[in-house]
């Protein structure tokens, strides 16, 4: 049903007397996340395994030898810059620290989705540095985010705001995840006045070139609809309810907005 569960038990898995076997049932979603959990373990010296639907994960029986190890930046969380830099003018561009090209990250892909709506990644020193280029940008993007489901509302957001249709899959996931993101972004975006229909697995937008201004967007105790729909203040203005909400995961997240040159005022 979700990663989370199969990360935590890789987790305490090395500490266990006789390591762990897991064998997954059915349809695996969010891989990425799991192949992540697996590569960071191996990363601190930790055997594991995973063939066909089973990982094993060796004991760790000799104490581990300290190592230093930098933490990357949040791919998912970076989503929200992209979205801007492709809601932007051309020659637009931000620089984001700590992100590798070669990331552990499934949500690194963010990178090969937003070059069709425009959006340039450059990755120099460990930074990267994202630009809005003059390129055509896709007109309909069609895509199964199954690997990375938490860039989900940014995407569908971005589209929308370009005006351009978005046909995305493989988000089963998102029915369980803080709210049913499904529900929650078809509701929003009506309010905005996109043409959007939804399945239990599924979402498509239609093209339009017309945003509705002043809606107030609930956010549904969720972090990521809160932060998804920010960026559309470039193309209207919006109000978000319960703005807070974006500690769970980017706490000064208004903060840098206001920075970049986002009118932001609380009430």
């Amino acid at each position: 049903m979700s990663s989370q569960y199969i990360s935590a038990l890789l987790l305490i898995a090395p500490s266990l007397q006789n390591g762990m076997e897991l064998k997954l049932i059915g349809e695996i979603t969010s891989f990425s996340y799991i192949k992540m959990t697996l590569e960071l373990l191996q990363e601190i010296g930790v055997e594991t395994t995973f063939i066909d639907k089973t990982i094993v994960v060796k004991p760790k029986t000799q104490n581990p030898t300290q190592k230093t190890i930098v933490v990357e930046s949040d791919w998912s969380s970076a989503s929200y810059l992209y979205s801007i830099i492709a809601l932007s003018e051309v020659g637009t561009q931000i620089e984001l620290s700590s992100f590798k090209e070669n990331s552990l990250q499934g949500d690194a892909v963010l990178a090969k989705i937003y070059q069709q709506m425009g959006v340039e990644t450059h990755y120099k020193k460990g930074n990267i540095t994202l630009i809005k280029n003059s390129k055509i940008i896709n007109q309909n993007i069609n895509l199964n985010l199954n690997s990375a489901p938490d860039i989900a509302q940014t995407i569908a957001v971005t589209a929308f705001g370009l005006g351009i249709s978005c046909e995305l899959t493989g988000l089963q996931t998102l029915k369980i995840k803080e709210t049913d993101r499904l529900e929650a972004l078809q509701n929003e975006l009506l309010k905005l006045g996109a043409i959007i229909s939804i399945s239990n697995d599924s979402l498509q937008i239609e093209s339009s070139k017309s945003i509705n201004s002043n809606q107030n967007i609930a956010t549904y105790n969720d972090h990521r609809m809160a932060m998804a729909f920010a960026p559309l203040a470039l193309k209207t203005t919006l109000n978000i309810e319960n703005a807070a909400v974006v500690s769970k995961s980017y706490p000064n997240f208004w903060n840098d907005l206001g920075k970049i040159g986002f009118e932001i005022s609380e009430y």
